[in-house]
């Protein structure tokens, strides 16, 4: 079996693949699906492609998901560049290109989303000849927010689809990876700890750079504590300024770097300190400004930014404040290895491919609503994963920057603490219950929701206890598992919830319920009252994405402020809307279930001057929002517009509405970036 598969893997890479890969790649033949854990950087993407590559030879499918639509659309146009770009689609909620393709990428949400149409243990329509699923970044299940996406993607995959699960460094994997032969099928671990470039961990004091670990005579991380390593910096005592460690890291011949930075205003301030120096030589300039021309005729927001000149010296900053469009463009350059170093919050940690010879973190804590805390090992992890370039650099570097919330003992436990385990957020919401009873019995629904990981570590616990209390001959009996559990009792709450409203009738939802259930957002039901209730009947396209905007809107910072409010008729339908919130509270308490019914109309006004026309500049003028977070502000919009356009069971007019309002919104730099 071995030589048969390192045969079949030598007909698609022309390099030699470590034995981890070789092993996922064996257990793929046999049919199984594989979580692999590996180190950022360790090539778990070798195993995906392979899987590509196997199953078109098939003449098979494969749906490839990934957690963020930048991550999405970077993996289009590389699976674009590697097949053919006819044989690659994309589905990200609001794009949609190719979607019968060979290969279609995908957010998870969009898989989950898919899934959600398929009757338990079926492959129906939309998943007709796929044998593999890719879920990459599969830790993102300790997303709070998120996490119960990939939880709900894995339960209801059919198991006739394998699953490449593929995750960095987990504290639990086998526990992961249990829980995925339970719900799913065989599935095989494939754990490496194997770092094809290793990394060497430094501690800048603002002086000078120094070794962090030191090893000892066996060779392992431990580090080496000598006098004074638990002094912090004395309030006053001066930090170490950006610009020293990058010309240092300059020195050195360190770069490129990705230079983490807590705050958005940290990381301007630090690109702003560092604007004397210049790292690129003369021909590195020439191709920023060719590529930079190039690609303002497509996105012209990029040529004048107040960024741009420090793109010339090879700097740049990488935040969620930024415009989108700007933000693709430092990526390209980054990866053309036109700056040098880039200054990022850690969301960048997170997100599209982007590694460097050198990482450096200015601090080991971070703010939180709670003051100052330490970064978790995950956290750290993940930044420090992004060092070291395979086939490009014999080490990585990891460099820890001084702060007066640490001490250099802290930075050197936090560079040897093992990973974070995985944890369960799975959450039925209404769209799930509604999803689940078009489908399935109210026994099948029950039977999906207690198939959570939270639940499967549940049961491994009472398992042990049990266990135990037989070693010590403690014959009393476990008390058999809570089916369904918490979650099985939020799901009830949820049921009676829909019934009161009309949306579920003996366990099976009403026209309105399946109108309700293809709605993806926090306020599912709200949306779908608000629409039936008539408030947005008469609304023009721009008054119905301003209400749409509150829809979706969150709370604003305290420091945070518009100077634009809604108008007209917009006014009227967003006070009905409150009013049915409220009511909704009232029964959703009830039910005992504290759900989120708030309306957040604060962005509302600048979303219909938006969609009637304004100017960009102008706009901005009359927020201090970030570029970047009124652009979010837009897509989520878009995002439920493009839900309304396309809602079974809505009244054509108001789909039709939703259509124009996209229309009006979607414009650059609203625009999404290819």
């Amino acid at each position: 079996m071995r030589q048969a598969t390192k045969r079949r893997y030598q007909d698609y890479f022309s390099f030699p693949l470590d034995e981890f890969q070789i092993e996922a790649i064996a257990r793929l033949d046999e049919g199984h699906s594989v979580l692999v854990c590996a180190p950022t950087g360790a090539g778990k993407t070798v195993i995906a492609e392979y899987a590509i590559h196997h199953a078109l030879a098939q003449r098979r499918r494969v749906f490839y998901t990934t957690p963020l639509k930048a991550l999405s659309n970077q993996k289009y146009r590389d699976l674009g560049a590697m097949l053919g770009q006819p044989r690659v689609g994309l589905l990200t909620g609001d794009i949609s290109i190719n979607r019968d393709a060979d290969v279609v990428v995908m957010t998870t949400e969009v898989f989950r989303n898919m899934l959600y149409g398929t009757t338990l243990g079926a492959v129906e329509t939309s998943l007709r000849d796929v044998q593999f699923v890719v879920l990459d970044e599969v830790h993102y299940m300790n997303d709070a927010q998120r996490g119960t996406v990939w939880e709900e993607s894995i339960i209801y995959c059919p198991p006739s689809v394998q699953l490449v699960a593929l995750s960095a460094t987990v504290a639990n994997a086998g526990d992961m990876a249990a829980w995925m032969q339970k719900v799913h099928g065989d599935t095989t671990l494939i754990s490496s700890d194997f770092r094809p470039v290793p990394l060497r961990f430094h501690y800048f004091d603002g002086r000078r750079l120094t070794s962090l670990l030191q090893r000892d005579t066996v060779g392992d991380h431990r580090p080496k504590m000598n006098p004074g390593t638990r002094r912090r910096l004395r309030p006053g005592e001066m930090m170490a300024e950006p610009d020293a460690l990058v010309d240092a890291l300059a020195e050195k011949e360190m770069l490129p770097a990705i230079y983490f930075v807590f705050s958005r205003k940290g990381c301007d301030r630090a690109m702003l300190s560092c604007g004397h120096l210049q790292l690129l030589k003369e021909e590195e300039i020439d191709r920023v400004e060719k590529i930079v021309g190039q690609y303002a005729e497509d996105y012209p927001s990029a040529a004048d930014h107040p960024h741009l000149p420090y793109l010339f010296r090879g700097l740049a900053v990488h935040h969620a404040g930024l415009l989108p469009t700007w933000k693709v463009l430092v990526e390209r350059l980054f990866q053309a290895g036109l700056i040098k170093v880039v200054f990022a919050t850690e969301t960048l940690a997170a997100g599209i491919n982007m590694p460097a010879r050198t990482t450096v973190l200015s601090s080991i804590t971070k703010r939180s609503d709670d003051g100052h805390r330490t970064l978790s090992a995950s956290e750290f992890l993940q930044m420090s994963g992004r060092a070291g370039r395979r086939g490009m650099d014999r080490v990585g570097h990891v460099v820890v920057v001084a702060s007066p919330y640490q001490t250099l003992a802290d930075a050197q436990r936090l560079a040897t603490a093992p990973p974070d385990p995985l944890g369960s957020h799975f959450t039925p919401t209404y769209g799930m219950v509604l999803n689940l009873l078009q489908r399935h019995t109210l026994e099948e629904a029950q039977f999906l929701v207690s198939r959570s990981f939270g639940e499967f570590l549940d049961e491994e616990r009472r398992k042990r206890r049990a266990a135990k209390r037989r070693k010590h001959r403690e014959e009393r009996p476990e008390r058999g598992a809570e089916l369904g559990g918490g979650n099985w009792q939020r799901f009830l709450g949820l049921k009676g919830v829909l019934e009161y409203y009309g949306y579920l009738e003996e366990n099976h939802p009403t026209p309105a319920g399946v109108t309700a259930a293809s709605f993806r957002a926090e306020h599912e039901l709200l949306i779908a009252e608000s629409l039936d209730s008539g408030a947005v009947d008469e609304l023009t396209p721009s008054q119905l994405a301003a209400v749409a905007t509150a829809l979706v809107g969150e709370e604003l910072r305290p420091s945070a402020w518009t100077k634009v409010a809604p108008a007209g008729p917009t006014v009227p339908a967003l006070t009905q809307i409150i009013a049915l919130a409220r009511d909704l509270r009232a029964v959703q308490r009830r039910n005992r279930l504290e759900l989120p019914t708030r309306i957040y109309a604060d962005c509302s006004g600048l979303t219909q001057l938006w969609a009637e026309d304004a100017d960009w500049d102008f706009l901005m003028s009359l927020t201090n929002l970030d570029e970047g977070d009124v652009v979010r502000v837009f897509r989520r919009t878009i995002d439920l517009l493009e839900q309304i356009r396309h809602a079974p069971g809505l009244d054509e007019s108001i789909q039709r509405l939703a259509g124009e309002a996209v229309a009006s919104l979607d414009r650059e730099p609203v625009r999404e970036v290819m």
